[in-house]
Parts: C-alpha cells; structure tokens; sequence
C-alpha cells in the first residue's frame, strides 16, 4: 500500500513539474515576444491599437500610406465634426496591404465611411522591403487574412513562413532592443485605446505651392497596385459602404503623379466613387507651404489642423457621418482624450518655439484649462507691461517690493500665492512628478527652475492633462530667455 501511494505522489509529483515548467516556458516565450516583436509608429502599433478600439465604435476609417496617418488629424475631426474616425495605415504601404487592413478592420468594425489615401499609385514594384513589409503585417493578429497579406507581400514559400513567424525580425532585434520595447507603448502612456493612429509631426521644412499642367494624360499603374486598387473598391461595395479616395496635399506633386491620380480617379468614376485630388485646394484649404510641412511629403502640426479642417467640412457637406459629441454613453470618451492629448502638445511646442514677449503671452491666454501657469517674480523692477496685464496685477495687488510675487493661473484666473510657515506657497504631485512653489524658488522633481532661469519674470507652465512640463523661460528686459533646463 505504502508503495502504491509513493508511486501515485510520485506520479502527481512530475505532473505539477511539467505543468510547471510549462508555465515558466509559455510566460518566457510571452515575454519574449513583447520584448522582441516589432513596434512601430507608422504600420505596427496602428494595427495593434487597433484591436483595442471597441467594437463598432469607428465611424470613419482611413487606409493608406503615412499621408493618410501624419496628415489626417483624428482629434479635429473629432473636436470639430465629432466624427470618431481611425488612421489604419504604414509607411509606404502598397495597396495589397491597404486592402488586407480593411479586411482585418471590418471583422469588428461598421464604418459609416472609408477613406482611401492614393500615393500607392506611384509605388512601381511589385514587393516591398524587408522594413516595409514588416511595418505593414506585424500589427496584424494571425489569421487566415495575415497570412493572405504576407502571400501577397513576399515573392516565395520560405517567405510566407519566415514572415508569418517574424523568425528574421525576432533575430535581428537582439542588436538594437532598447528600453522602451519592455513596454508595449514604447513608453508613452497616453497612446493606448485613446491614440487613434494619427501621428503629429513636430518639423518645419519650407516647400513651394504645388506647379503642375492642366493638360496632362493619365498614366496607369502597375498591374499589381491597379488589381488591389480595384479589390478596395469592390470589397467596400459588396460590404455596402460608401468609399472616398483621396489625395492628400503633398509638397512632392508633380506633373507625373497628377497624371497617375488622373488614372486612379478614371477608375473611381467607373465604379461610381467619388475621388479628390486636394493638392488642387491649396488656396482653400489656406495652406502656407513654407509652414506648414513637416518634410516634402508631409503636413505638419499646422498644416495637418488646417488640411483636416477643411476635409470636414467636405465630409459635412458631402457625407451623412453622426456627430458623437454628445454621445453620453461612454463609447467615444476616448476620442475626446485623444483631442486634449493631441492639442496640448501642439500647444507645448508652440510655446517653446516663441521668443516674442507679447505672442508669448498671447499663446498663454489661449491655454485651456488643462494648464497650471506660475509666475515668479524675483524682482518687480523686472515687470514689463506685458507681464502686469497678462496677470492683471494692477487689479490683485500693488507691485511694491515687499508684496506677494509668485502667482498661479488656472481657468484664466489668477491667483496670489502666499508661503505658510516653512515657506512652501503650492505643492501637488501629478503621477511621478512633483511640483512646489516656495519663497526662494519653483522646483519640478529635482530641478531647481529658479535657479537655473536666473532672476527676472521666471513662468513655468505645467500641462497637467499630458503630466508634462510644458516650458520654462524668464522674460528679462522684454525678452523671452530660455535655457536647456
């Protein structure tokens, strides 16, 4: 008996270390693909944010290349239109994988609208590169469609398998793994459910106002493009819903991509869709070449707000999308979200970026709420005019040498900071970070503002919506000053 029951304790005994080491192998391989697969801003984290959208939420879906995702600005489309609309799109991305995204997007998804973006009419070979190609099915979740997408991606068997278990990629990655790719967001918090694939681009390069001949000739596009083009437009027709091609302003256009949008837009008119080509709306669109680009293909963070404006109220005037506004159940919470995060930091950079004292304060005034201004004084003879309007001293307090000079402002109302007895006049932590407010100086975490701005009118905007300091400066003679602090 004895025998029978080591004999069973010793059977259970190697079950729960099989299942064990099971779990520690299944946990390490779950590890290592977070750690190792490709992320990436402009193709993979897009589709994989995508899942995450709920269900039946996106009324408008864009597809297409980084024209579609840097000049397509979901947060306007929403403040504005209260459309809540996703940029599902990759770097170069041919039409094949335009094509397999809309797919994969309409397995949980109804939109009202799909926008197609049209610069693939210009992409002449047949296949990809290795980065582009992963940039555009890495996001995808494996499936019959993923792998339909790598067919159509790569030119031979190995190549389906190799792409379909990332086996090349994964490898690859041991020489250039950083920090940030332990953290699905690489690190940045806020681009979760609530990104919504748009991506804002910070960069000014002047370009010139478009030139191009009215008489041109259509010029096709390859065989391959021209088949997935027509497969767009036929899988959104058998799906009853409604398609917009687009093509977005670009500071490239030519002669030569007019001529091939001219072929895309003939093939639209066969299949009753509608096309626009808005390089031809400059003027309209009120677009300001030298600033509003971010590179020779690219909108900006200006250009991409004005572009999109405008695009809405196309989408107004020409389609019947629900404003969700007003939608008090929950389901496009995160697009509001995603508006405050996409504005705040087009906010921040236009701050940091202006030295003139009176548009500094003017770009102050326009802050919304979601900002905690504060002003120290460390002398009033450094007051200029500016500084006493823009806080309304005259009204608060006098300007004598032994009066209050620290101030915060918050809704556009401001207030006079007192110190209590161990000289501390505001204290709040936001997340990590900590902020105080004493007689001597301002102090962010470690950082010694005051002391590292020097004496004059110190201001130091803190954006509490993104938990981030938005800009330091000292305003000294009338002049903006700003250190690397």
């Amino acid at each position: 008996m004895k025998d029978l029951i080591k004999k069973i304790l010793k059977g259970l005994l190697d079950t729960v270390r099989v299942v064990a080491f099971l779990l520690v192998l299944t946990t390490l391989i779950i590890i290592w693909n977070s750690w190792f697969r490709y992320k990436s801003y402009d193709g993979s984290l897009m589709m994989e944010n995508f899942y995450e959208q709920p269900e039946n939420s996106i009324d408008m879906l864009c597809i297409g290349s980084s024209h579609t995702f840097v000049d397509i600005n979901t947060g306007v489309l929403w403040n504005e239109q209260g459309i809540p609309s996703y940029v599902l799109g990759g770097s170069l991305q041919p039409f094949w994988n335009s094509y397999y995204y809309l797919v994969e997007a309409l397995k949980t998804q109804r939109p009202g609208l799909v926008v197609l973006e049209a610069l693939a009419v210009n992409l002449d070979d047949d296949y990809s590169d290795h980065g582009m190609i992963i940039n555009n099915i890495a996001g995808m979740r494996m499936s019959m469609n993923k792998l339909e997408a790598i067919r159509a991606s790569v030119t031979d068997t190995d190549g389906v398998i190799d792409y379909s278990l990332l086996f090349e990629e994964y490898h690859e990655r041991y020489t250039d793994l950083e920090l940030m790719d332990i953290a699905d967001d690489l690190g940045d918090e806020v681009r979760t459910a609530s990104w919504k694939g748009f991506y804002d681009y910070y960069r000014v390069e002047e370009q010139v106002h478009p030139s191009y001949s009215e008489d041109v000739d259509p010029i096709p596009m390859t065989n391959k493009q021209e088949y997935y083009y027509r497969m767009i437009i036929e899988y959104c027709q058998a799906e009853g819903i409604p398609l917009l091609i687009i093509v977005s302003p670009d500071g490239g256009y030519c002669d030569d991509q007019r001529a091939k949008y001219l072929y895309a837009a003939d093939i639209a008119e066969e299949y009753g869709v509608d096309f626009i080509d808005f390089n031809e709306y400059y003027d309209d669109i009120g677009l300001d070449p030298s600033e509003d680009f971010g590179d020779i293909g690219h909108l900006n963070y200006s250009g991409n707000r004005k572009f999109t404006s405008y695009f809405g109220e196309y989408l107004d005037d020409n389609y019947d999308l629900p404003d969700r506004r007003n939608d008090n159940s929950g389901l496009y919470d995160s697009w509001e979200e995603n508006y405050r995060y996409l504005e705040s930091r087009a906010d921040n950079y236009v701050l940091r970026r202006t030295f003139d004292v009176g548009q500094y304060y003017s770009h102050l005034s326009e802050l919304s709420d979601d900002y905690e201004i504060f002003v120290y004084v460390t002398d009033n003879s450094h007051l200029v005019p500016e500084t006493v309007r823009y806080l309304g001293i005259n009204g608060i307090s006098c300007q004598r040498p032994f009066d209050s000079n620290r101030y915060l402002i918050q809704g556009h109302r401001t207030t006079v900071l007192t110190s209590d007895d161990n000289g501390l006049c505001y204290e709040e932590f936001h997340g990590d970070h900590h902020l105080a407010v004493c007689e001597d100086s301002i102090y962010y975490d470690t950082l010694d503002i005051v002391e590292d701005l020097h004496e004059g009118v110190v201001i130091v905007t803190y954006d509490t919506y993104n938990g981030e300091l938005a800009d330091s400066v000292v305003i000294v003679l009338g002049e903006v000053w700003r250190f690397d602090v």
